[in-house]
């Protein structure tokens, strides 16, 4: 019987990586990262007192090069744990399997995760295991709550934890554009936990100090330093209105675009421009917030708003993606389209309403079941798991932040267990402006 590509990933059984392929992916990073990205690291703890010891590092989790920050800062073999969708990637194929990674659905319970963690430190008495509490990288610039399970499982393994905080990724490449911009990035690493003050916190009390210890804010963190991330074309608002999608003056939706270096609305006009050093800067008279991150969080208070209505729906037509279920996707995609219909969301849950190779399709998420969807590169779509199986939405307009925004948030007000952190201020009135 020929084996689906999901009995595969389910099958794979990690081993510690080699300190040939750590030296080797090194090496790497160093080369393709570390001068571009003028790289340093800080050290407020000896990795020498850890380096027989079984580790988990925890880190804040920015952009897609994370993974070379996080190597370049332990240099030490360490396992990390990836989105499971990547392990279809044909691009990917040799390169996790040499790097040893571990798969993980994201915001999904797997199972195979638990068991190669757990095997890690059952067979290697000096096992490293590289973790992004968050889940998936952040959408604002600034880090998200760790996922539900976190603090559960590092109380469950008992080890030192390792803190790494990492400065200045987001800037290297915003979640709204694909291309990167080369400027500095600062990493921080500290002791966070001993087996003993683990086995003396609970699950909660764990995930609280995770997240303070490794919380971020690209933008805030830049707004003295004033490193400059260049663009070669000097489109530094391009596509921004994947991300900034609300109108802070009119108040209308999707009608922001990000051209060039401005981001302006189509509707009124109120706009700024967009520098190198992602400030902000009013064009005449205009309404716009501090920094992107307080424009980020200013449209969350409003869906928060939106959604505690009685009546609150979102419906919008959508291409649907799924993968192929034998062989590794290649062409740089995550999944091909194969269908299409409306996407509709309330209190209840998540509803999709289509078509699917030719033929009917209807998929519904209850809404206990989906505390967030995946922006696996950009805003231009996004994707979750219906009954354990892949799904790729990609909206007709560049919407798909909203839609986040609307599944958290509706998760939220209903008493879901994955919260916003604890000092987040939904009760703010509007937005710190310019």
């Amino acid at each position: 019987m020929k084996i689906t590509m999901d009995q595969r990933v389910k099958s794979i059984r990690v081993k510690k990586m080699s300190g040939f392929v750590s030296g080797l992916m090194g090496v790497l990073v160093e080369f393709l990262y570390k001068r571009p990205c003028s790289v340093t690291v800080d050290y407020k703890c000896n990795l020498k007192d850890y380096a027989d010891k079984p580790v988990i590092v925890v880190a804040n989790h920015a952009s897609r090069f994370d993974y070379a920050f996080l190597r370049m800062a332990m240099k030490r073999p360490i396992n990390i744990v990836a989105a499971e969708n990547e392990f279809h990637r044909s691009k990917f194929k040799t390169v996790f399997k040499l790097g040893q990674v571990i798969p993980k659905r994201n915001f999904y319970p797997d199972t195979t995760t638990i068991k190669n963690v757990v095997n890690l430190f059952k067979n290697y008495k000096n096992a490293c295991l590289g973790l992004f509490p968050c889940g998936m990288s952040c959408a604002s610039g600034a880090q998200q709550p760790s996922a539900l399970g976190t603090g559960k499982m590092l109380k469950h393994l008992g080890v030192d934890v390792i803190a790494v905080r990492i400065h200045g990724a987001y800037l290297v490449c915003p979640k709204f554009d694909v291309k990167e911009r080369y400027g500095k990035v600062e990493v921080e690493v500290e002791h966070l936990f001993s087996p003993e003050q683990l086995a003396e916190l609970s699950p909660s009390e764990i995930d609280s100090k995770v997240d303070e210890a490794i919380f971020t804010d690209d933008y805030e963190w830049n707004a003295t330093r004033q490193n400059s991330y260049k663009r070669k074309d000097g489109k530094y608002a391009e596509n921004m209105e994947q991300m900034l999608y609300k109108c802070p003056k009119c108040g209308a939706e999707m009608t922001m675009q990000g051209r060039g270096n401005e981001i302006k609305c189509t509707s009124c006009g109120n706009g700024a421009t967009l520098d190198d050093k992602y400030n902000l800067t009013p064009i005449d008279d205009s309404v716009i917030p501090y920094n992107p991150r307080e424009w980020f969080d200013w449209q969350r208070r409003e869906m928060r708003k939106a959604v505690k209505k009685a009546d609150f729906v979102m419906s919008e037509h959508v291409t649907i993606g799924l993968m192929p279920t034998y062989e590794y996707i290649g062409d740089n995609k995550l999944a091909y389209t194969v269908g299409e219909g409306m996407l509709t969301l309330n209190a209840d849950g998540l509803k999709f309403e289509g078509t699917r190779l030719g033929k009917p399709y209807n998929v519904f998420i209850p809404r206990d079941n989906l505390c967030t969807l995946c922006l696996p590169v950009d805003g231009s779509f996004f994707y979750t798991y219906a009954s354990g199986e892949f799904l790729l939405f990609t909206p007709d307009t560049p919407s798909s932040l909203r839609w986040l925004f609307a599944v958290e948030e509706i998760y939220r007000v209903n008493g879901g267990k994955w919260q916003n952190f604890a000092w987040f201020d939904y009760d703010k009135k509007s937005f710190t402006s310019k």
